[in-house]
């Protein structure tokens, strides 16, 4: 849940932001002709795209470029509460920005990734930091003043250790990728994502995601997804120490009583009876 939220507007438009919330919080967003850059000061998000599960640590941020995302916030101290600093990168306004020149983000060609992780980076902190500073001084920011922050952000990812990913994202930044259908089950298939959201992330009505599903795999969606789960959780077992709660969690279940019950239904022994019998045999 969102319990605070303070932003700065540009053109009518939210540019920069600040948010505070409660934990544990799944949040869905699409940009259509915009980028985001996300940094989290405090807590933990695991973000989803159509091609990429990445884990978002403190002082670490991600570019986004236009299109489907779902993120999982959590926070582990006492307080869960998570802290979040988001510049929203609209295409007209980069384009005002950008007018006289020609920046050299647009001149790289590479692979259209969806998002690029940014772990910490101390230049990264100090903007942050001046960020706070006009969320604490309101009355100091004017357009001109959020302009230079947005041509300062760019100009600090392009200084960052992996400054190449990010050059070949800002190149194909509002150029939205059509994900392969494969590739976007593949990618969550053992992630906790649920039927409507893979649709979301496949550009697809939820009807029309169960039928190309089906027509692709020759099976529905939830039994495929779940009888994959239980396959890799069979090799988890014979093949890793992981603890059954482990793998429960590692092949994207939620409840290790539910797991429990459809590994028993498929194989007619619970997961630990399963492990100890191939270990004796």
């Amino acid at each position: 849940m969102i319990i605070d939220r303070k932003h700065f507007d540009l053109n009518n438009k939210c540019v920069i932001e600040k948010l505070y919330i409660k934990t544990p919080f799944r949040y869905g967003a699409i940009f259509q002709n915009e980028a985001c850059f996300l940094f989290i000061k405090d807590g933990e998000s695991i973000l989803n795209s159509s091609t990429e599960n990445l884990n978002i640590y403190v002082s670490e941020s991600v570019l986004l470029k236009c299109g489907s995302y779902f993120a999982d916030l959590i926070q582990k101290s006492e307080n869960q509460i998570c802290e979040i600093f988001a510049i929203h990168l609209h295409k007209d306004i980069l384009k005002e920005l950008y007018k006289d020149e020609v920046p050299s983000f647009i001149k790289s060609n590479g692979k259209k990734s969806f998002a690029q992780k940014i772990e910490r980076q101390d230049i990264i902190i100090h903007f942050i930091e001046s960020l706070e500073f006009y969320f604490q001084n309101p009355t100091l920011v004017n357009d001109e003043l959020l302009k230079l922050k947005i041509k300062e952000l760019i100009l600090l990812l392009l200084q960052t250790n992996n400054a190449e990913n990010i050059i070949s994202l800002f190149s194909h930044l509002f150029t939205p990728r059509q994900a392969n259908f494969k590739e976007v089950i593949q990618t969550h298939l053992f992630s906790n994502i649920t039927i409507p959201e893979l649709a979301v992330l496949s550009g697809r009505s939820l009807s029309a995601f169960k039928r190309d599903f089906e027509s692709y795999f020759k099976d529905t969606p939830a039994n495929f997804i779940k009888e994959q789960k239980l396959l890799k959780a069979n090799e988890l077992l014979l093949t890793t120490d992981f603890s059954v709660s482990e793998i429960c969690y590692e092949v994207g279940f939620s409840d290790t009583s539910h797991f429990t019950k459809l590994f028993r239904l498929k194989y007619n022994l619970t997961p630990s009876d399963f492990r100890k019998r191939k270990v004796f045999k």
